[in-house]
């Protein structure tokens, strides 16, 4: 009987693992569609459509936007001049729901500065390490 729940439970949480796992971001591509990006980034949508509080998927949503934002700005994704707004936002939401959770932070301070809004990009590196390293205390240099 011992074995037989054991067992139950192991399945019960692989399960609970495994829907949770979600695949990168491939940027060793380019999408040049609109119709194609949206196939790449329907994992994370449909992640978050069944969990509103993944904050995972929410990273890599808003990981994929700044990708395609990256690349509208180099010319190559003509349909992605907004996304920028909308890497803000699903970056900003994968935060408040996992406030350590310092790729999120990264990849939010590039889409600022991709956008030029370099005194939040500032801040938000501040933000993160208090939030990663507790305790922490900016220092400037003795120069």
């Amino acid at each position: 009987m011992r074995a037989g729940v054991a067992g139950l439970l192991v399945l019960v949480l692989a399960g609970g693992a495994a829907a949770q796992v979600l695949p990168p971001f491939n940027t060793a591509r380019l999408y040049l569609t609109e119709a194609e990006f949206a196939r790449a980034i329907q994992p994370y949508q449909q992640a978050i459509t069944a969990n509103r509080q993944h904050a995972r998927a929410h990273y890599w949503l808003g990981y994929a936007y700044a990708y395609a934002f990256r690349q509208w700005q180099l010319g190559a994704a003509s349909y992605a001049a907004g996304y920028g707004e909308r890497a803000v936002a699903s970056l900003q939401e994968a935060i408040r729901l996992d406030e350590a959770f310092a790729p999120a932070y990264l990849a939010l301070y590039d889409v600022y500065r991709l956008m030029g809004q370099f005194d939040k990009a500032d801040a938000l590196l501040v933000q993160m390490m208090g939030k990663v390293r507790p305790g922490w205390t900016p220092r400037m240099p003795a120069w």
